[in-house]
């Protein structure tokens, strides 16, 4: 049976597996269509492009966005965009220019708390991807201050930690616009996570929302339904996936697994494009 998973992230941005090393799994659990959505770049995209023709396996393109709301952020997914946008390409190379320096101040605020991180290995654990704070994470964990990752961010890389600092995000609306310019379509991203949802969202339906990621991770079966009902009162599309980094994430799943996603959802999302 066909399978679909639409959020997925490679070494481009915090994802620990090369694009052609994700497609092959992807392959191996018997996916047929996946969305590779990196944060803030598309970089990872001609790599899984590449390794996926000769398995028969159809990449989506995919971005995550991070945005800016009073109470935190929400993530938006875009999808069947044009890479090569000119208004897309520059807004997310400013975007991981912020990663960059972000990356840089959280490693200041380290060393002056006593937690020396080399700037250096953050950015060779990047690998040329867009700097985030699993990064600066598995930095702080080699130089034996903190256990592991998890520890790393609830003493010092969570929102409001001693070390953190904000990173540069969009407007909601702004990268549903962007994402429209470029010819793609939004949805929001694992949206039970989001404070007032309802009365939240038909601000973003308003300016062109088009999908909800009902079928997230590991959703439980009611958290799945009370999702898709509030997709359909506001006419969007249901879309789902793994969230697959390669590691154990809360809420995260296996690169497949979790909540099937229905197999006309690409289609629906196609069909979106241009609205």
């Amino acid at each position: 049976m066909a399978k679909l998973d639409l959020h997925s992230h490679t070494t481009a941005s915090d994802g620990l597996l090369d694009p052609a090393a994700l497609v092959h799994l992807a392959h191996a659990a018997g996916l047929t269509t996946l969305a590779i959505t990196d944060h803030d770049t598309t970089d990872g995209l001609a790599a899984a492009h590449a390794a996926a023709g000769p398995l028969g396996l159809a990449v989506i393109p995919g971005v995550e966005f991070g945005c800016e709301l009073p109470q935190g952020e929400i993530h938006l997914l875009g999808y069947l965009f044009d890479p090569d946008h000119p208004a897309l390409v520059a807004k997310l190379a400013w975007l991981r220019a912020g990663r960059l320096e972000r990356g840089q101040l959280m490693v200041e605020k380290l060393g002056a708390l006593g937690v020396p991180v080399a700037w250096a290995r953050v950015q060779a654990l990047a690998a040329g991807g867009a700097v985030g704070r699993p990064h600066v994470a598995q930095a702080l964990v080699e130089t034996g201050a903190v256990a592991d990752t998890a520890e790393a961010f609830d003493r010092y890389l969570a929102w409001g930690g001693p070390a953190y600092v904000p990173r540069r995000r969009l407007d909601p609306a702004e990268a549903i616009g962007l994402l429209h310019a470029a010819g793609g379509v939004a949805a929001l991203a694992h949206p039970a996570r989001i404070p007032d949802l309802a009365v939240l969202l038909p601000r973003w339906v308003a300016a062109g929302l088009a999908g909800l990621e009902c079928y997230y991770g590991e959703y439980d079966p009611p958290t799945v339904d009370r999702l898709v009902a509030l997709a359909q009162r506001h006419g969007l599309v249901p879309t789902g996936g793994s969230d697959y980094h390669g590691r154990p994430l809360k809420d995260h799943a296996a690169l497949g697994a979790g909540p099937l996603v229905p197999l006309d959802t690409v289609d629906r999302l196609r069909a979106k494009r241009g609205r």
